[in-house]
C-alpha cells in the first residue's frame, strides 16, 4: 500500500475519494488541511440538487449564486465531492467559495456547458470538492439570442462526514512524515 495516494478525478462514473477510516489531506486556503473519513452518503441525482440561477435575458449573465442550500456543516466537518451538469442552455462558472475560480489557466476560464456532457459523459472535468464556507457559487450566462425562464445546473456525488484531525502542513513531505497513509486532495485555492 502507499504511503500517499493523489486523488484527483478520473474518467468513468464517480468514486468516493476515500471509505470510512481513510485519512484524507485536502488542499484548501494553501495548506493540506487533515481528516478522517468516518462517514460516506451518496448523492444521487435529484430534483433537490439542481440549482436554478433563475431568469437570464439574452446575453446576460446570472450573477453568482451560492450553493449554501447544501448545508455542510461545520461542526462536525462535512465534505461533498460533486460532479455537475447544465440542464439549460447556460455557460456556468463554477467558483469555490466565493473568489477562487475553478476551471481555469492564467487566462481562460472553461464553463460548463449542456455539452459538456456529450465530451465527458461522466462529467469527470467537472468535479469539485467542497467543504464547509468553501461551498460552490454559481455564475451562468446566457449566450443565445433568446431568453432563458430558468438556468439549472444539476449535482450528484457523495456527502462525508470528517474527524477534524486539529492538523495542517504547507508541505506534502510533512503530511506524509505525521499521517502516511493519506490520500491527498486538491479543493482548488492553489
Amino acid at each position: 500500500m502507499a504511503l500517499i495516494d493523489f486523488y484527483y478525478a478520473q474518467p468513468g462514473p464517480i468514486k468516493p475519494v476515500g471509505l470510512p477510516g481513510h485519512k484524507l489531506a485536502i488542499w484548501a486556503a494553501a495548506k493540506w488541511i487533515c481528516y478522517k473519513i468516518v462517514f460516506l452518503e451518496p448523492l444521487p441525482l435529484s430534483a433537490d440538487l439542481v440549482f436554478d440561477m433563475g431568469p437570464i435575458t439574452a446575453g446576460a449573465v446570472s450573477g453568482d449564486t451560492s450553493l449554501a442550500n447544501l448545508e455542510l456543516t461545520g461542526e462536525p466537518p462535512e465534505m461533498a465531492q460533486l460532479r455537475c451538469y447544465a440542464l439549460d442552455d447556460i455557460e456556468a462558472t463554477v467558483k469555490r467559495g466565493a473568489a477562487d475560480v475553478r476551471f481555469k489557466t492564467k487566462a481562460i476560464i472553461a464553463k460548463i456547458t449542456r455539452f459538456t456532457i456529450q465530451i465527458d459523459p461522466c462529467l469527470h472535468t467537472t468535479e469539485i470538492i467542497a467543504l464547509k464556507g468553501d461551498e460552490p457559487y454559481i455564475n451562468a450566462e446566457n449566450p443565445t439570442d433568446y431568453n432563458l425562464a430558468q438556468s439549472r445546473l444539476g449535482y450528484f456525488g457523495f456527502r462525508f462526514g470528517l474527524e477534524d484531525l486539529k492538523q495542517a502542513f504547507t508541505k506534502v513531505e510533512e503530511v506524509e512524515k505525521a499521517l502516511a497513509p493519506i490520500t491527498l486532495v486538491a479543493a482548488g485555492g492553489y
